[in-house]
Parts: C-alpha cells; sequence; structure tokens
C-alpha cells in the first residue's frame, strides 16, 4: 500500500511560516544552532495540520477514510514526537521556558483553527486570519530563541508580519470572487479597499511616530499598490498559479526592506 506523507499543498503557507523567521533572525543579525531545533519544532507542529485536521473531521463526520484516518493518525504521532524531540534541548540545555507560553498560545490558535477545519470553516476569512496569527508566530518566536527574551521589537516583528500577510487573505478572495462573479464580490472588494486604506494609514502613522523607519514602508508598498490596481482593474483572467508566484515575489521584497529597515533602526 502506498504511504501518503501529509504535506500541506499551499505555497503562502510556507512563505508564512519561514518568512518571519528569516526576518526575525536577519534583523537581529546572529544565527545559532537554537534556530535549527527551532526550526524543526515549528516545522513539525506545521505539518501536523493535515492529520490533526482529518481525525478531528473523522468525529463529526463518517466520510473520512478508515485508511487515511489510521495514517494521519500514525502521522500526527510522528510529527508531534519530532516536535518534542526538538523543543526538549530548548527547554533543557538553552533554558527558554518561555517556549511553554509561547506553546501554549500556539496550541490554542492551532486547536480553534482545527475546529473551524472541523466545521468545513477553515477558508472563510476568521479561518485564515487564524491560520496566519499562528505561522507568523514565529517571528517573535526566533527572536526569543536567539535573544532570550520578548520585548517590543519581537512584537513589532509579529505585528508587521501578520499585517503584511492578513492582506493576501483579502485580495486573493476578492480576485476570485471578481472571476466568478459571487454575489459577494461587492462586499469583499469594499472589504479589501478597508484592509488596504487601513494598512497605508497604519504603516504611514508608525514612520511618522518614528516607531520604523521609512524603508519599512517600501516593504508594504507592492501589495498596497497590487490591491489597489486590482480593485480597479477590468481585467477577467485568473491564474492562481502565477497569482502564487507572484505573492511569493512580493514576500521576497518585503522580507529585504523590512529586514533593511529594522536593522537601520
Amino acid at each position: 500500500m502506498k504511504v501518503r506523507i501529509p504535506v500541506p499543498r499551499e505555497h503562502g503557507a510556507w512563505a508564512m511560516l519561514y518568512g518571519p523567521l528569516v526576518v526575525a533572525v536577519a534583523t537581529i543579525g546572529r544565527f545559532e544552532w537554537s534556530v535549527l531545533l527551532f526550526l524543526v519544532a515549528v516545522t513539525a507542529v506545521f505539518l501536523a495540520h493535515e492529520p490533526l485536521a482529518t481525525v478531528a473531521r473523522s468525529s463529526s463526520s463518517r466520510a473520512v477514510n478508515a485508511e487515511r484516518l489510521r495514517q494521519s493518525r500514525r502521522w500526527l504521532i510522528i510529527y508531534f514526537a519530532i516536535a518534542a524531540g526538538a523543543t526538549a534541548p530548548l527547554l533543557v540545555y538553552y533554558q527558554r521556558l518561555y517556549l511553554i507560553m509561547f506553546g501554549a498560545l500556539l496550541g490554542a490558535l492551532l486547536m480553534l483553527h482545527i475546529y473551524l477545519a472541523s466545521k468545513r470553516a477553515e477558508r472563510k476569512i476568521m479561518g485564515e486570519f487564524l491560520g496566519v496569527l499562528s505561522l507568523t508566530l514565529t517571528a517573535p518566536g526566533a527572536y526569543y530563541i536567539v535573544q532570550g527574551r520578548f520585548d517590543k521589537l519581537s512584537l513589532l516583528l509579529w505585528v508587521l508580519n501578520m499585517l503584511y500577510f492578513t492582506s493576501a487573505i483579502f485580495y486573493v478572495k476578492m480576485r476570485v470572487s471578481k472571476f466568478a462573479k459571487k454575489k459577494e464580490s461587492s462586499l469583499l472588494t469594499w472589504q479589501c479597499t478597508v484592509y488596504h486604506a487601513f494598512l497605508l494609514v497604519f504603516i504611514s502613522s508608525l514612520v511618522w511616530l518614528g516607531w520604523i523607519p521609512g524603508v519599512v514602508f517600501l516593504a508594504f508598498v507592492p501589495i498596497i499598490l497590487r490591491a489597489f490596481w486590482a480593485m480597479a482593474s477590468r481585467e477577467f483572467r485568473l491564474n492562481l498559479k502565477r497569482i502564487g508566484f507572484t505573492e511569493l515575489g512580493y514576500t521576497m521584497v518585503f522580507v529585504v526592506f523590512l529586514v533593511w529597515g529594522l536593522r537601520l533602526s
């Protein structure tokens, strides 16, 4: 029997997981081997999401294949064992004890997202936003692993990454609804407009207050421009693969300018 390794297929989710981590380590400007342990741990927890969602759905529906359910349980144990094995040295040797609270927060967000998945509601805005909150926790998490503390910069890293990746939720939903001519297209376009207007004002305010340098503002310019262009565009084609690769390019620009700006400060 063919063994299927459950791996998330959404490329954007991988970018949300690793992008904030890279930003945090590059902003500090110092790499430590403990970061690799943290990377293994968060990757294992991320990979556990799919089998955990399958198990959760099986409790509320009989539509899950029995063999798939058995494999999901097996991989769930494997992934959690890897996560525990990578976390143990961080707690015992590196004395990063606040990882316990960090893990509790991550676990709560994960279980809430799994609950939504069991109700087939994980693709709604709230479900996807919970996913962004969870995945971008790698920024303050990696910061704590290297620095040994949580502070204002670790919170700023989380907020900036969260704001950036939330943009894609509204943008992609608006593009899909406009292409499919769904009845909620006008509402989603309005929500996308409001969010990106808020993003523009909020980041500009942080620059004006002196909390972040102007270079950080440049990290958000591409996604703000692409959102407002899409709102005004009458283009009726939709290529999700192209959108995915374009978003990956925007993320690379975001990482470079964000790290550049934060290191300047």
